[in-house]
């Protein structure tokens, strides 16, 4: 059984391009799409531009879902079809290309008009992240819940595994939620390189911007199983889940409740850049076999190397 796996904004990173060639001239052409749907030089940004400039939610969002979707387009014109498909946060718009639910292009305008309003969101209402790991859900949950006074916001918004957790907020709550952790023991506890406080309450100013779209876009129910990211369950109604998806954007990721609705899985490939899902399911599910699309691609060269 294999589920693909698709990751979110933070798996991009300088150079990310370089890796597409090793997915033919599938990938020249979807480029050249995107690029002239979105406006931005998608190419030279994934060769040459620094980690800077690609963290902005709008670029960083197009560069992991267009470069996603090259992987998704190699590994189907390989033969090697999902049994089951899950995404991580923006990754999910992916996995509802892969799944048959969502046509490519729409995918493409709604992960641009995320972005862009993610952006937006951010300069408005400025807020951070930060990755707690070696503290369990409801001590983080916790200290959320004291760092949240008055103006001040800070929730979990990202849970990873039993130990690894991402809260977001604004500045001094999530500042307050980390020194607090690392008080209580966390193995670690640091702000991640972020330029907003995504899946928090800060972000509702882009859910209201995004809902508009998501409501006129065409959802067909799955061909294939998928694994929502939002609730940790398989999606058996799209009419419901179509609504949910409005709410994505201030909604936390239970990635850690969607792998284990996957654990009877044995094969996880990670369809995108980067080893973020990979290195998450070797600690949830150890004994299943974790890959990137790259190791499926280019076996003799990367084999042991997923």
């Amino acid at each position: 059984m294999t589920t693909f796996l698709f990751p979110g904004q933070g798996s991009q990173f300088p150079g990310m391009g370089r890796e597409l060639t090793a997915f033919g001239s599938r990938a020249r052409a979807l480029i050249d799409t995107a690029e002239q749907a979105t406006g931005l030089p998608l190419l030279d940004l994934m060769d040459r531009a620094d980690a800077a400039r690609i963290a902005d939610p709008h670029t960083a969002q197009v560069l992991v879902f267009v470069w996603s979707s090259v992987a998704l387009r190699d590994l189907t014109d390989r033969g090697l079809r999902p049994d089951a498909v899950a995404g991580h946060s923006l990754g999910e718009y992916t996995a509802l290309v892969a799944c048959g639910a969502l046509d490519w292009i729409d995918a493409l305008a709604l992960v641009s008009a995320r972005g862009r309003a993610m952006a937006a969101a951010a300069s408005r209402r400025p807020g951070a992240m930060g990755a707690v790991v070696g503290l369990d859900a409801e001590t983080v949950r916790h200290l959320c819940a004291d760092a949240t006074v008055g103006d001040e916001v800070a929730v979990v918004a990202n849970l990873n595994s039993a130990r690894q957790f991402v809260v977001s907020g604004t500045m001094d709550a999530v500042t307050a939620v980390l020194a607090a952790a690392s008080a209580a023991g966390a193995l670690r506890a640091r702000r991640l390189p972020v330029g907003g406080a995504y899946h928090s309450p800060l972000m509702r100013g882009a859910e209201d911007a995004l809902a508009p779209l998501l409501r006129g876009t065409v959802l067909r129910a799955p061909r294939v199983p998928m694994v929502s990211s939002m609730t940790g369950a398989a999606i058996t109604d799209i009419t419901g889940y179509a609504d949910a998806l409005t709410r994505q954007i201030t909604s936390p990721v239970r990635w850690l409740a969607t792998v284990g609705t996957l654990a009877d899985e044995t094969d996880f490939v990670e369809v995108g850049p980067g080893r973020v899902l990979a290195g998450l399911g070797r600690e949830t599910l150890r004994a299943a076999r974790h890959r990137s699309a790259l190791a499926v691609a280019r076996p003799r060269v990367t084999a042991g190397a997923a």
